[in-house]
This record gives C-alpha cells, structure tokens and sequence, in this order.
C-alpha cells in the first residue's frame, strides 16, 4: 500500500479539476500577446547584486519595474506580490523490506499576485464562470543557479502573465456588478504594515543512508504478520526558505525546516470488508521521532488492533451516546468546525461554487457548551513536547502569527482572517495560508480546545455508561479514531474515500476507523466494525454533555479540492456527545484472495 504525498490520485477526484485546468490553458494561449515590458535580458536593466542576495534582489528589481505596467485605458497594478518557495527534500518509501523509491527533490516555486483596482474593487474575489479563477494563482519554476538575468526573465513572463489576466478578469467582474445588486459586498483587500526580516538560511541535517535502513527495517516488520494484505512507510524531510517581497515595501526571509514519517497497513475481513489504520509522527528535523523501538512497538500494536477489528462484530445500526476518545476528539473538532473558523469572504459571481461552512452569521451565538473556549496560535511550535505542523512566524502576506480567541464561553467571537475583509470583520489576523494552485487565504493554524469543565477518563466513562443507560440501552459507543484524507493516506483509502463522498454519503464526519461496544453492565469493551456516520448536525456541538481533561494533538496535512491544503494542528480533549446515529456501511466488497499470501508460504 504505496502512501501518497501531495496528489490525489486521479481517479480518486472530480473530473472538474481537469475541466478547469483545461481552462486555465485555454485562456493563457487566448492571452499570448505580446509582453508589455521588454525583456529584463536587456544588458542596460542588469544590476548584478553579490551572491547569496542575488534572488532578493532580482525580485526587488523586477518587483519596481512591473509596477509600471499598464495597458491603454486599463488598470496598473496596486499591489505586486512575489512569494517563493526555495526547498530541499528527501523522500523515502518502502515496503516488505525494500525501499520502493527514494527522491531527492530541490526547487524554487513562484508564486505572483497581480492586483489591479483598488482595495474597495479589485480582480478577486469573482467566481468566473464557477471555477473562481480569480482566486487561483499558477505557480511558476524558478531557476536553481543564482543567475541574476535568468531570474528577472523567469519573474518577467510570470509577471507579465498576471497582469493581463487581472485585467481580464477586473472587465468581466465590474460588468458583472453593474448588472446585479449584491448586499454587504465587503472591500477586496486591506492595507497592512510592511515588514522587513531577514532570517538566517534553513538548514537540512539528514543522513539518507541511516533513514534508508530503518525504513526498509520497519516496513520488513509487516512481514511477520501474514494477516496484512498490504502495508507502507514513507518519511519526508525537508528545509525552505520563504522569499516575500511586496509593492508596499516588504521584504521577509523565514527558514523552516520539518520532517514527517507515516506508516499504514490493511487487513481483509472475512465478508471482504478492507480494513486500513496508520500512525502518523511530526517533527522540526528527523531528530525529533521517535526512536526505532517506540517506532516497532506502535506498529505491532497497530497490527494487533487491525487483527482485532477483522475478527469484530458488524453492526446494524446505532443510535446514541457515543465518546469521541482519544484522537477521535481532535479529529471531530478539525472535520466539523476546521473550515467554519477560516474567515473567507464570499466570492461574487453567475455561478458559485458550493461555499465551505460560514460560520460569520454565527458571530456572537454560542457554538459550543458555555464552559468551552477556542483559540488559533500560529506562534506556538510544540505542545506537551510534541511539534505542531501549524507553526510559522508570518502568514503568506507577511503578516505576524498572533494569538487569536475564537470561542468565549461557548460564543463565537471572531474568525481566522487574511488581508481579504468579511462583511463583519476587517483587518488580518496572520493567518493567511496558500493552498496549492491558490492565493493566500484564511486557514486555522494550529488550534485549541478546551472545556473548562473537563472530566478524568474515569469520570467521562461513566458519564457515557449512564448516558446509554438512561436511554434504555445496553451498550454505549466509544470511537478512538475517524478516517480523515489526507497526504499521507494510501492510495485505495483515498479512492474508497472521495468515491463514497462523490456519491452523496455520508456527512462531513469520516468513518470511525476503531469502535468499541461499551458495556452499560459490566463496563467491558468490544471493538466492532462496518459503521458510518449519518450527517451531523452543526447544532450538536452546543449540546456536548461532557469534555475530558488531556488534550490530543492532532497533526494533519489535508487534501483541497486542488491538492494539498496548508499543514495544520488541532489540540482537543475527549468529547461526549448525547445522541447521535450510524448505520452499516452498504457496500459490495471484493472476495477474498485466492491464494493466501507469499508471506503466509514463507
């Protein structure tokens, strides 16, 4: 089982995506013409600057120069952004033993924003023909050597692409204004503070051979377990530097550096149901996983969890109290409210996509019991020893991370917000985040919470025992892990994931991947499988009857409707809710293998 980085399979995902990617060839080859400005190749515009600040200088210099351009009785830009990306990484696979593939990659990605209007109107924000191409950005390769005319030529077609599909998009978007009456339209953008920070360069300590061997070591501790019909390993580490430079005088180089390692396995059932689990580590370099003997003894406790669940019950259907334990808690609260605390605002246009939750209507109601807070802190960078994938100093618009209360006693009082005003709130609040092939927007970082309130595991145990009891039922439902995609999910859990989700089922809620039958009697646990959630309803939140005291950390890297999302951290206790339904999962599963496995003939 091959685990996935940064793609979904394409057969995992909606043909849309290749529609508007056809689309957005379409209009570059429409708006070929010829470039406005000439060449910066030009030996008279050629200021070579010492080495190791030739690229800050190249988009400095480029960076001026484009502010010029303007095209007859259109619209010059009024903010010019260059984001780049300088990154080096190291990615290995393996499986049974052997290392499948081991990449060294080393690139310098692009990233412009051309605006043109004015804060009040400007080209984004506008559905274009329901793909929100106002919001899309493509990304551009920059070269490698620190060739000071090969970079301004690079940033000079990018550039030069930008601006004429700005002003393409700014024509069809004000035409579309003037024939439609839009309530509370907010302003396109905010001013903010320039800042001007050089960091010292990212650093990479990564020993290719030593990482080789443990992989090939670990992923050979699949073989001892003829049960596993498939299973894989993969670490990533990487180091970046992030280059941003603006028209209203930014200037900003941040080093980070990270590293994750992820392994999963798949076991088959006798009625053919697949059943997959995985483990996921996060760390600032490779020095901070886990040693290789924690590292084997989680796998085997993986593999005795899946030998339980192959042999556990089916269940009908169940309606009822049911504990969101362990990793469970914070995996609730990221697939519920992970989107509605983004701030974004609503993109104008003849056909809209569907939005994600908006939770802006909801500012000042309570969202959550009266003794529950909420918080966003992108400065926070471990908690309880354990890294958090969120962390970063400035957002993608060179604003600072800052702490940010969400939830007071249970009320909604603010969101998440980039430089992109809402029709309430105004004003960035650093935590605008660029998803693949897309501008900065508003992402959560790394978020907190917590019920003033908590319960001891004891104690929350026989809140749900006696919850289920007063409902008349013999056993209640305790789920300590819910299947959320991801970049590191495997290939089939993928496709088994986008596929039910295309078809309209179920809710936004993932499949419980471990659950336990709780006994009202005796209190005993019994792992049971083949359950779904039905929809859950937002309102839900509001009556949780009780919280636990030792939050989890949660450490995700999400899959967007174009590719990756931001890495981002949910720090969440346990979470007891008073009724909610699921059902069997009515699906048709592949027979068995024919022959057992070459690892049951060894």
């Amino acid at each position: 089982m091959a685990l996935e980085s940064g793609n979904v399979p394409v057969s995992a995902i909606s043909p849309s995506i290749l529609v508007a990617q056809i689309e957005v060839e379409k209009r570059r080859r429409e708006q070929d013409r010829p470039p406005l400005l000439p060449s910066p190749l030009d030996p008279a515009v050629v200021e070579v600057s010492p080495d190791g600040e030739i690229l800050f200088q190249a988009l400095t210099d480029e960076l001026a120069r484009a502010r010029t351009l303007e095209m007859p009785g259109l619209d010059r830009p009024y903010f010019i952004q260059y984001r780049v990306e300088d990154s080096l990484a190291h990615t290995l696979t393996a499986a049974d033993g052997a290392l499948l593939s081991s990449h060294r990659t080393r690139q310098r990605e692009l990233r412009t924003q051309v605006r043109v209007g004015s804060f009040e109107l400007d080209n984004t924000n506008f559905a274009d023909g329901g793909f929100g191409f106002g919001s899309l950005v493509e990304q551009s390769a920059l070269p490698l050597t620190n060739d000071y005319r090969a970079l301004r030529h690079a940033l000079w077609l990018a550039t030069d692409r930008d601006y004429k599909n700005a002003v393409e998009t700014l024509t069809r978007k004000r035409a579309y204004l003037r024939d439609k009456h839009i309530v509370d339209r907010p302003p396109d953008f905010s001013a903010a503070e320039p800042i001007r920070q050089t960091g010292p360069p990212a650093r990479l300590e990564f020993d290719e051979a030593v990482w080789r061997a443990r992989l090939s070591e670990l992923s050979a501790r699949f073989l001892r377990f003829p049960e596993i019909l498939e299973s894989g390993v993969q670490l990533v580490a990487g180091a970046q530097d992030l280059y941003l430079v603006n028209s209203e005088g930014t200037r900003l180089r941040t080093p980070d550096t990270g590293a994750v390692l992820a392994f999963s396995a798949q076991v088959q059932a006798a009625d053919g149901m697949r059943l997959s689990d995985g483990r996921f580590y996060a760390g600032q370099t490779v020095a901070d996983l886990p040693p290789m003997d924690t590292l084997i003894q989680d796998l085997e406790e993986l593999v005795a969890q899946l030998r339980q669940r192959r042999e556990a019950e089916v269940l009908e259907r169940y309606g009822g109290p049911v504990l969101f334990d362990a990793l469970a808690g914070p995996q609730l609260i990221y697939s519920l409210l992970g989107e509605g605390f983004a701030g974004r605002p609503e993109a104008v246009g003849e056909t809209r996509r569907p939005a994600t939750l908006n939770l802006e209507a909801r500012l000042g109601t309570r969202l959550l019991p009266a003794s529950f807070r909420v918080w966003d802190d992108p400065a926070q960078v471990a908690f309880q020893g354990e890294t958090l994938l969120g962390h970063y100093r400035y957002d993608d618009e060179a604003v600072p991370a800052v702490r940010l209360d969400l939830v007071t006693d249970g009320r909604l009082t603010a969101l998440c917000r980039a430089r992109a005003p809402l029709r309430k709130l105004s004003g960035s609040t650093g935590h605008a985040r660029s998803p693949a092939n897309s501008a900065p927007q508003a992402h959560i970082a790394n978020l907190f919470v917590e019920d003033q309130k908590g319960l001891s595991p004891e104690d929350l145990k026989a809140e749900l025992l006696a919850a289920a009891r007063d409902e008349g039922l013999e056993f209640a439902l305790r789920v300590t892990t819910l299947q959320v995609p991801g970049a590191f999910s495997s290939r089939p859990d993928l496709i088994r994931y986008f596929n039910r989700a295309g078809a309209g089922e179920p809710g936004r809620l993932g499949d419980p991947v471990a659950v336990f039958k709780v006994s009202v009697e005796s209190g005993e646990e019994t792992p049971v499988r083949g359950l779904e959630f039905a929809p859950v309803e937002l309102r839900a939140l509001r009556h949780i009857l009780a919280a636990g005291l030792q939050p989890r950390v949660f450490n995700h890297v999400g899959l967007g409707y174009f590719g990756v999302t931001p890495p981002v951290a949910v720090v969440a206790p346990s979470l007891l809710f008073e009724d909610l339904e699921l059902q069997r999962i009515r699906e048709e599963f592949d027979a068995l293998p024919l022959l057992p496995s070459p690892r049951a003939r060894r």
